[in-house]
């Protein structure tokens, strides 16, 4: 953790995009956010206590996640996308203790948590994810009923669930999506009791006959829209601002260089800043050249390529940018140039993964 670089999550904002995502899906429907990864980079450590309160659930990817938040003294619905299966017995045991809710996609998964039930006594939970088309994780749908059977009949396991991943509902084009629903509701298993998902953030919005019994909205409730073409059907509110400091401030002449490659030439007498950011702090190296932070409210472009743990800004046009003055590196305001969505763009990826690799190596603060 670097403490010169802060994250600073708006409580307040992620309160606004959970009402509004809770707005769309009902009353009924029960809520549950996926907060893997350190809540996309956003810090678990400073969202937990604001998550706790507004949530029916927590969705997690691995055993480590899952148990992280019971120690945390979170006893609610835990849903971890991965079961112990290549974990020590004592993880896949203590999954089963604390009331743990694991997927199985396959039978020796499965094979692997009816051990750990038998081991310790208690019943295990378990969700069923079924492929409906993701080509990812998944029992294929083909296979599915069968498993369903099978979960069914093995004893020190109980069914609570069953669910899905959409591949394209963040698009226009809503047939793949469309067909995997169709899909998804042949195998549901006959009976009460279990509950079935299927809707991520751009199905809550888009999609509202994916509600069903609960949903599992992620980059949302960070204040995020999984698609441009989304933006306009929900307000939402990013929760996080990254700030740093200069650390030195330089005169350049006319005609000089800067960076590896020395791929930016100064085409005027110009003033620069030193940021101690880089790619080593998740910021990415395809942002040279083409970003801008933020100083005193104006912008000062990032000047030739970005480094490990450091890149130089243009401040010739911001005569008050100083030595421990602040950067702003990440806005929450949507619309500026440096926020998580345009600094998206720039990098030609997706906002999960400006967030993910910039939260590792930061302090996180909790605001308002």
């Amino acid at each position: 953790m670097k403490n010169y670089l802060t994250a600073s999550i708006s409580a307040s904002a992620v309160r606004h995009n959970v009402a509004a995502l809770r707005g769309l899906i009902g009353p009924d429907v029960k809520l549950c956010p996926v907060v893997k990864d350190d809540c996309y980079g956003h810090g678990m450590e400073v969202l937990y206590p604001v998550l706790a309160e507004l949530v029916d659930g927590l969705a997690v990817a691995s055993p480590t996640e899952a148990l992280a938040l019971r120690q945390r003294g979170y006893d609610g619905f835990i849903l971890c996308f991965l079961s112990a299966y290549f974990d020590d017995y004592d993880i896949q045991d203590e999954l089963v203790r604390q009331g743990i809710t694991q997927t199985v996609m396959s039978k020796s998964a499965l094979a692997s948590v009816q051990a750990a039930a038998e081991r310790t006594g208690a019943t295990a939970p378990v969700h069923l994810k079924v492929d409906t088309g993701m080509g990812r994780l998944g029992v294929p749908a083909r296979q599915a009923t069968d498993m369903v059977a099978t979960i069914q009949e093995t004893p020190g396991v109980e069914l609570t669930g069953i669910y899905t991943h959409f591949a394209t509902a963040g698009e226009t084009d809503k047939t793949a999506a469309l067909e995997q629903l169709k899909l998804f509701k042949t195998v549901w298993p006959v009976g009460g009791g279990v509950t079935h998902h299927a809707a991520n953030s751009a199905a809550i919005i888009d999609l509202p006959e994916t509600h069903f019994e609960m949903v599992r909205p992620g980059l949302a409730v960070y204040g995020c829209h999984p698609s441009d073409h989304l933006r306009n059907q929900i307000e939402l509110k990013p929760c996080m601002s990254v700030m740093a400091k200069l650390i030195a401030v330089k005169h350049v002449p006319k005609g000089s260089r800067s960076g590896y490659g020395l791929t930016h030439e100064y085409a005027r007498d110009s003033r620069v800043g030193i940021v101690p950011i880089g790619y080593g702090d998740g910021y990415f190296r395809n942002l040279s050249n083409k970003a801008v932070v933020r100083i005193n409210g104006q912008d000062a472009p990032v000047c030739g390529r970005v480094s490990m743990d450091q890149m130089t800004v243009d401040i010739t046009d911001i005569p008050d940018a100083l030595v421990g003055g602040e950067v702003e590196i990440i806005s929450s305001d949507p619309v500026a140039p440096n926020s998580v969505e345009n600094l998206a763009r720039l990098a030609e990826t997706i906002p999960y993964e400006i967030t993910c690799h910039l939260g590792h190596n930061m302090r996180h603060v909790l605001v308002d």
